[in-house]
This record gives C-alpha cells, sequence and structure tokens, in this order.
C-alpha cells in the first residue's frame, strides 16, 4: 500500500474491499500546488493536470498508485458551479480498484489524519 497510513497498526484496521474517501481541503495556493504538496504527502506521487475533462466542469489533477487513484477537484468556473453550497475550498477523493471484491471501506479517517500530521494543509472528512 502507499504511504497514506500513519502506522501499522492504521494498516491493520483494513480488510477486503474497495477503499473509498472524500477529505475537504483547504487551498495552499493554486490547485496545482495543492497537489504537489498531497503528493509529497502520500510518499511521493505524482498528481497530473486532467486534460481531458473527466471531471466536467471541475478543474483537476489526478495520481495514481499501483492500489489507488486520488482526484483533487478544484473551484470550478462561477457560471458552471451547480453546487447547493459553493466553497472555495478543494475536494480529495481516493479510490481503490473498483474490482476489488467486498463493499466499500471508508479511509477517510486515515487520510485526514496522515494529511494533517504533515501540518502543510488543512482537512476534513466530508459527508
Amino acid at each position: 500500500m502507499p504511504n497514506i497510513f500513519s502506522s501499522s497498526h492504521d494498516e491493520g484496521v483494513l480488510n477486503m474491499g474497495r477503499y473509498v474517501a472524500y477529505i475537504g481541503i483547504k487551498p495552499a495556493g493554486d490547485l496545482g500546488k495543492t497537489a504537489f504538496i498531497l503528493g509529497e504527502v502520500f510518499g511521493g506521487i505524482s498528481f497530473q493536470k486532467d486534460l481531458d475533462h473527466q471531471f466536467e466542469e471541475y478543474p483537476a489533477y489526478i495520481a495514481r498508485s499501483s492500489d489507488f487513484e486520488y482526484v483533487l477537484l478544484g473551484i470550478p468556473d462561477p457560471e458552471e458551479d451547480l453546487r447547493e453550497e459553493p466553497s472555495d475550498d478543494f475536494e480529495l477523493q481516493i479510490h481503490s480498484d473498483e474490482k476489488t471484491p467486498g463493499g466499500n471501506t471508508d479511509i477517510s479517517d486515515l487520510v485526514v489524519r496522515k494529511i494533517e500530521a504533515d501540518g502543510r494543509l488543512k482537512s476534513w472528512i466530508l459527508p
């Protein structure tokens, strides 16, 4: 597993199934700079700008490891923002392989602890 987990104890709470996390991120500069910091937090993964617009109105940076896909969503243009409560915050989504058998296991709390331990970004679990 990549360096999402802060200790071997955290790795011990995992079981079979698909892992997911939905995290709010207070921007540290622009989307690219925030993606760079997250890449360092997660052990050196490299986020790339989403040039294919996979997330439609949301600008995004995407990273992949052998275990996870990481997607950092930015703020859409105001005329394209369809959210009920617009925000200036970013959203980090993490998903393991969709082909993994079993149900979803939410690892958001582990991810927030990892980000907060680094100290450069403010993060929280999204509902």
